[in-house]
């Protein structure tokens, strides 16, 4: 669990800095290790020779129930991909386009994959990376709570055989 911490307080710390927010998305994700929900884990990117955490996310592995999805939307069979985090030291490495290309993987092996991955992504330039860098479509953008603009996108899983070159596991990684 520390080194987790570490990599979120990094993370903070680096959009701190740069006048962004984490709306408290890493307590969030702390509060959850070691606590396994049926419909939510905590995926982490793992260096497995020194455990060193490029980043992590929260899987829900059921439809989001978020009001910003239409109710056609919330009736498609989707899971919620949320929370994500990445260490700043490494952010030449794509590590958020691994975690997705894992996600999209994991997804679709599924017995019972869903139709969709979707996100909510609160800052443009990061909605940007998600759409042209990363292969997530744009639903559209809705404002939160703060009246700020947040872009709900969706992905759809796809089995990608090189993911097993580049990811040695395919299970989500059990924190505790």
């Amino acid at each position: 669990m520390k080194p987790i911490d570490a990599m979120i307080k990094a993370r903070e710390l680096w959009l701190r800095n740069r006048g962004h927010h984490s709306y408290g998305q890493g307590t969030a994700v702390l509060g959850l290790l070691g606590q396994p929900a049926a419909n939510a884990r905590v995926v982490c990117l793992v260096d497995k020779e020194d455990r060193h955490i490029f980043g992590c996310n929260v899987l829900l592995t059921t439809t989001p129930a978020s009001t910003d999805w239409t109710a056609a939307e919330r009736r498609e069979h989707s899971w919620g991909m949320t929370m994500s985090h990445t260490h700043p030291a490494f952010l030449r490495d794509r590590i958020g386009w691994l975690i997705t290309i894992w996600v999209a993987d994991y997804a679709a092996r599924q017995p019972d994959p869903p139709q969709w991955v979707r996100c909510r992504v609160p800052h443009p330039r990061l909605m940007a990376h998600y759409r042209d860098e990363l292969g997530w479509q744009l639903v559209r953008t809705v404002l939160d709570r703060d009246r700020r603009g947040v872009a709900l996108m969706q992905r759809r899983p796809e089995s990608i055989s090189a993911v097993s070159a580049l990811i040695a596991s395919s299970m989500p990684l059990e924190v505790s």
